[in-house]
This record gives C-alpha cells, sequence and structure tokens, in this order.
C-alpha cells in the first residue's frame, strides 16, 4: 500500500469526490462555497464508531471535557457552481482534497452560496432556496463509509440525492439536502444497458428498503453505485412511445458488481 510519504507527520489526507441520483429536470446548479471536516485528534480512524459519537454537545466517549480533541479543518475545492445532473449514472468529480491533522474524520460540512438554480427545461429557470437557518449542511461519517489507502490516506464519497433534496413549497423550489456518504470500493453496484439510445430512458431498481435512480449515458449504459444487498426489481421507462419493461429477481450481494441483463425497449 501507499505509505503516503509525501504526507508531513502527524498529517493525514483525505479526498471526497461527489455524485447524484437524477431527478426530472434539465439541470440543478448548486453553488458549492467550502468543504470542511470534523476530526476528532484523539481518535484513530480505524478506532469503532460510538453511538454518541456525533453529539452536538460532544459528549462522546472520545471528546474530552473542553473539546480540544475535536476540531473543524477546511479542504482544498474550486469553489463555484456545479452542474448536480452532469453527475448522473454513476458519475463522479473530486469535489475537495487537502491535508488534516490525523485523526478519526466525523463529519463533513459543505457551506454553500447563494447562486443555486433549477431548470426544469433548457429555457425555464427557478431560483433554488436553502431550507432553514443556516447555509451549510453536515454529514455523518461512520468508519465504514471511509476507504484507507494507506494509515493516513483515506478516500469517501458523497451521493447527492437530488429526488429527495428538492421540493416545491409555497411558490418556491427549496434545497433540504439528503446525503449519503461511502466507500465505494467496498460498495455494491449494478450495471447494465438499455437500447435504444433514442428511449432516453429513466432507470429505477428497487425493493421494499430501498429506491435508487439512474439515467443512462448516450451508449444506453446505467450504472447503480452504493448498493445495498437484496433482491430489487428494474424498471426502464422510456419516451417518446417506447414502452415501459420491468424486470425482476436481480440479486445484489455485499460488496460485488451484479450486471443486469440488456435490455431493449420497444414502441
Amino acid at each position: 500500500m501507499n505509505s503516503g510519504g509525501n504526507i508531513p507527520p502527524g498529517k493525514s489526507q483525505v479526498s471526497i469526490y461527489m455524485m447524484d441520483d437524477p431527478i426530472a429536470m434539465v439541470k440543478v446548479l448548486i453553488d458549492i462555497r467550502q468543504v470542511a471536516v470534523e476530526i476528532d485528534t484523539a481518535t484513530k480512524q480505524s478506532e469503532a464508531d460510538e453511538d454518541d459519537e456525533w453529539d452536538d454537545n460532544f459528549s462522546g466517549r472520545h471528546r474530552d471535557s473542553d473539546h480540544k480533541s475535536v476540531i473543524w479543518d477546511t479542504l482544498h475545492i474550486t469553489p463555484g457552481v456545479y452542474d448536480l445532473l452532469k453527475l448522473r449514472n454513476g458519475t463522479d468529480t473530486l469535489l475537495a482534497s487537502g491535508l488534516f491533522p490525523s485523526g478519526k474524520i466525523l463529519k463533513v460540512r459543505i457551506t454553500l452560496g447563494s447562486d443555486n438554480t433549477v431548470f426544469t427545461d433548457s429555457a425555464t429557470s427557478y431560483p433554488l432556496e436553502i431550507f432553514g437557518s443556516h447555509p451549510y449542511f453536515d454529514i455523518n461519517v461512520r468508519r465504514e463509509n471511509v476507504s484507507s489507502i494507506s494509515n493516513n490516506q483515506f478516500k469517501l464519497w458523497l451521493d447527492f440525492n437530488l429526488a429527495k433534496s428538492i421540493f416545491f413549497w409555497n411558490g418556491q423550489f427549496l434545497l433540504k439536502t439528503n446525503i449519503v456518504v461511502f466507500n465505494d470500493d467496498e460498495s455494491a453496484k449494478i450495471k447494465g444497458v438499455v437500447l435504444p439510445e433514442e428511449a432516453a430512458a429513466l432507470v429505477t431498481a428497487f425493493n421494499s428498503k430501498d429506491t435508487l435512480y439512474s439515467i443512462p449515458g448516450e451508449d444506453g449504459k446505467y450504472l447503480f453505485r452504493d448498493v445495498n444487498a437484496g433482491t430489487y426489481s428494474i424498471t426502464f421507462k422510456g419516451e417518446g412511445g417506447y414502452s415501459d419493461t420491468t424486470i425482476n429477481n436481480i440479486v445484489v450481494e455485499t460488496g460485488k458488481r451484479t450486471e443486469a441483463p440488456t435490455i431493449t425497449l420497444h414502441k
């Protein structure tokens, strides 16, 4: 494994990637200003999670009484407006990276600016207002969510579920973020192909516990990442007069990639 020889003593390195679950819109533009991580410097990343580890009053076992072991550290990003729909179908982008004082990652905090917009079609846009009193949101991180490249190099992925994050209320679009953090190196996946390309199918994988969405690329390929183990049905909803199709009994095992049969939609 990479020993992290370029990382200074007492420091660790983290890379955070972002992707999205799609929504029936043309664009979703999110203004990201800052990314930070909350670190418990008195705890190793490999240590087991505590049930009260993320209490707002810092009452967790690893935190000392004056909170000095728990700090926030800002990572390097390119601030700007990100079109989250470009990250659909399993595509991700490096959102933030940087060095931080070695310890256990407890949270990721993303701070947004005011330039957030949704496009319902190519010519119609609406402001997207942040729901709540703070321009930031926190995501709890558990030990199993973090991929360890070495004892001081880590990666994690954020899945921005737009379908559960954007809602219309009182005449405006509101953003109340729903984000899942996961370890892509160990998560299960479903991949497949739906044809023809002009059907522009929306692909939905679901069972009694989970519902996942994907919009295939131009070649008809789709990919679901961070899939919980279980048995799924997959529905293909076509446009332009193409009939919908559902396949059943797609079995997903922990940490494995499942390949679904190729589906061809017909008018």
